[in-house]
């Protein structure tokens, strides 16, 4: 008998560390939750010119085209997560702003300032927009998770803590951040980048914070170099042959 098909959500799912597991979909929104008020934060900082490390494997136009895909995804599965007031697309590029302006109702653009520059500025410019508007919570998402549902951020929005952190598969950066904003959490510095998971840790407990972690597949993969689109392959190739169309037309090298 052959083994059954796996979903590619179900591949990644498998390869992700077991160590605090919380499975995607398996805890309902909390009451708590249910009375927030969540700004998802979508910093991108360009179309055109991201996604310089897939550089080996797509041109330029390619790489716009999978951010754009996956961007559009990510967007998608916060406006669907009935957690989430607000979508906030966060970038100083105006291609990204035009863009997000044409995302429809329950998303929203900011300019980056430039006084703010890069990732963590870009998020914490969300947080004092959120601030501003009377958020309770903010919750900060990579555009570039191909596999990011509504029912992983109900997953992550579900735990009680101030901090709850989604981590990368490799357990080292952090995808997703949800930060409920009483005093200290406003307080909370970003740190993004590599080896990002501890600092956030260790900064939530400078902060005397309790911190969560989430193991979820949509958002623990993303798209960020050569090894990534070939995992993000392999996942899609043990998926049944119906699977829903691939982030790129098929050319050369993809499948």
């Amino acid at each position: 008998m052959g083994q059954t098909p796996r979903t590619p959500r179900q591949a990644v799912q498998a390869a992700l560390p077991p160590q605090a597991m919380f499975e995607a979909g398996g805890s309902p929104v909390s009451i708590h939750a249910s009375r927030e008020r969540i700004v998802a934060i979508v910093p991108i900082r360009s179309f055109r010119n991201g996604k310089t490390r897939l550089t080996p494997v797509f041109d330029r136009e390619a790489r716009e085209a999978l951010l754009r895909a996956t961007a559009e995804g990510v967007v998608a599965a916060g406006r669907n997560a009935e957690c989430v007031e607000t979508v906030l697309v966060v970038s100083p590029d105006a291609e990204v702003l035009a863009w997000a302006t044409r995302m429809g109702p329950g998303v929203a653009a900011l300019a980056q300032p430039g006084s703010m520059p890069g990732l963590n500025g870009a998020i914490a410019a969300g947080r004092e927009w959120a601030l501003a508007t009377g958020a309770t919570a903010i919750l900060s998402l990579f555009a570039d998770l191909p596999f990011l549902t509504e029912d992983d951020i109900h997953t992550l929005v579900a735990r009680p803590e101030p901090v709850v952190l989604g981590p990368d598969r490799h357990g080292e950066g952090t995808n997703a951040l949800l930060l409920r904003l009483p005093d200290s959490s406003a307080a909370f510095q970003f740190a993004f980048g590599e080896g990002s998971l501890n600092r956030h840790i260790d900064e939530a407990r400078r902060l005397g914070l309790d911190a969560g972690i989430v193991r979820a597949p949509g958002l623990a993969f993303d798209l960020d170099t050569p090894g990534d689109w070939a995992d993000y392959l392999t996942a899609r190739r043990e998926w049944v042959i119906e699977a829903e169309p691939c982030l790129l037309p098929c050319r050369a090298g993809i499948a």
